[in-house]
């Protein structure tokens, strides 16, 4: 079998599951879309729900594997703290920008999945071990932050994929992508004052 077939139908799997929905998406149009037979799917997936979970599963893994890698360590210091969250954030926003319409699949399905688990706990996990040390503060709740995060930088891909707005967004522009996620940055690990007014 010619292995090239199996991205073919996950490309196409992400393509039509993101406009259309898991459910309008039919095992014919997929293959027909791969151009591929439609024995396809079942040879190498079993299903049209394992091809699903495929999609997933790769998502899973160029979205979180680099980000969470970045935090795996327990910080020594506020610097290191604030420069690995940093890039934590950064690395997450270019990951989900690269996987944008599989994104917009976990969005429309609501389906939840092991890859977001693994991002919501590795990322509490690191700014809990960050409140121990008294880098961040007491009254912050871990919970909140880790939702905010993926809230606020996921809304932004989302909007940018739907808007039938002119001008620049962050799956158009690089450079406007750059200023939105430094601004976001700074308000995410800093508050709205800034990092000027918490070295004060």
């Amino acid at each position: 079998m010619d292995a090239s077939i199996k991205s073919r139908l996950i490309e196409a799997g992400k393509t039509l599951f993101a406009d259309r929905g898991y459910a309008g998406a039919s095992v014919r149009e997929i293959c027909k879309s791969a151009d591929a037979s439609a024995t396809m799917i079942h040879h190498y997936f079993g299903s049209k729900e394992g091809l699903f979970d495929a999609i997933l599963e790769e998502f899973s893994g160029a979205t979180f594997d680099v980000p969470l890698r970045l935090i795996a360590k327990p910080p020594q210091t506020a610097d290191e703290f604030r420069l690995r969250l940093e890039m934590f954030i950064s690395e997450t926003f270019r990951a989900l920008v690269a996987q944008a319409p599989v994104f917009r699949i976990l969005i429309r399905e609501s389906k939840g999945f092991v890859g977001m688990s693994r991002f919501h706990n590795g990322l509490a996990a690191y700014l809990t071990q960050a409140q121990d040390a008294g880098f961040m503060a007491e009254e912050m709740r871990v919970e909140m932050i880790t939702g905010v995060v993926l809230d606020r930088l996921g809304n932004q891909i989302m909007y940018a994929a739907t808007t039938k707005e002119e001008g620049p967004n962050v799956l158009s522009d690089e450079a406007y992508a750059e200023r939105w996620l430094a601004a976001n940055v700074t308000v995410l690990i800093f508050g709205l004052s800034g990092p000027a007014a918490v070295s004060n």
